[in-house]
């Protein structure tokens, strides 16, 4: 789960960031037209509008928030973010919101540019946040402990989650009815507690190499879940693990998220190419979908990504910010 080799490549990939965001943002760390789905409502879901359905449409009044940098204290802790807004933000439209959560040893840079969020935020207009844990790690649960300053206390990150948003909203003008999470491994532990214990303030969430991490997950409502997964991943296995709050693996485990969510009918393979093969549960309560995006032979790593920290990379069949995106957008909050 390490992902210090980031940090190796991080400044060459901030130059080659730069370059490709100024000539070309759709060959920057996502895959070409041809060589996956787009639209993860036509392909992970079942058939869902290209339109993003209407959400929060109280008016706004201006907005003062900015790319850049932010700090938030919470529960006596200090977290720190970045935050890219789309240049056609301007402060008068509800615009949708989406965490980015990294990984154990991660921070907020290296999630931004592993998986390549800010050009799709340009590209559909939404304003993205990378949380940065106090020690490097997020309260997932079952993963993980502290991992970099020793001696911090367990902290409540669910909490943080809450209140960024709740700080973000008062700064910039944003849709409370579409906020969105995504997160890769212990940032995708993330994800899974969010959709469990935050369900009145997250549309829907996607997960990337994460599990569940708490054993008694009830959300206050039916919730979307998006859970892309390597079966070949030696971090975070797709089988039965240690990790597994509930003792299931990856198929179980999103299976379960189909029963909690009352689908009826599923899982059918709605996208398969290459090594990628995504299943989902249809027919659920209040119109819900939930998909498991399964890469046989994959590692540990964000699918769509030019390069993989944690050993043998996602073919670029899929895209988990493209087709997360696409998937994410369908769902607002009642």
């Amino acid at each position: 789960m390490s992902w210090e080799k980031l940090r190796v490549v991080g400044s060459l990939l901030v130059a080659l960031t730069a370059l490709a965001c100024g000539e070309d943002v759709k060959s920057n760390g996502q895959p070409p037209a041809d060589a996956g789905p787009t639209d993860t409502g036509g392909s992970t879901g079942d058939g869902a509008p290209d339109a993003p359905p209407p959400g929060d449409t109280r008016p706004c009044e201006g907005s003062t928030l900015t790319t850049g940098s932010g700090m938030l204290m919470h529960g006596g802790l200090q977290y720190n973010y970045l935050v890219h807004v789309p240049p056609s933000y301007d402060g008068t439209k509800r615009t949708p919101l989406v965490l980015n959560w990294h990984g154990r040893n991660s921070i907020p840079m290296e999630q931004q540019l592993f998986t390549q969020t800010d050009p799709l935020s340009d590209e559909e207009g939404f304003i993205v946040v990378y949380p940065g844990s106090p020690d490097k790690s997020w309260n997932g649960g079952t993963c993980c402990p502290p991992s970099g300053d020793a001696g911090l206390p367990e902290h409540d990150d669910v909490g943080f989650a809450r209140a960024i948003v709740t700080e973000i909203s008062g700064k910039a003008c944003i849709d409370s009815k579409r906020v969105y999470s995504m997160g890769m491994s212990n940032g995708g532990f993330m994800s899974h507690r969010l959709a469990c214990e935050a369900a009145d303030m997250f549309a829907a969430v996607e997960s990337v190499a994460g599990q569940m991490g708490i054993p008694n997950c009830q959300p206050s409502r039916p919730i979307s879940v998006l859970h892309h997964h390597g079966t070949g991943d030696m971090s975070i296995p797709y089988g039965v693990s240690m990790f597994s709050a509930e003792g299931l693996g990856v198929a179980d485990m999103m299976a379960r998220w189909g029963t909690r969510n009352g689908c009826t009918k599923g899982p059918d393979t709605t996208f398969q190419m290459g090594t990628v093969t995504c299943q989902t549960w249809s027919q659920c309560s209040a119109g819900v979908l939930v998909t498991l995006c399964s890469a046989e032979g994959a590692e540990h790593c964000w699918p769509g990504a030019s390069f993989c920290p944690g050993g043998k990379p996602y073919a670029t069949e899929i895209s988990a910010s493209r087709d997360g995106w696409a998937f994410l957008k369908q769902f607002v909050l009642p």
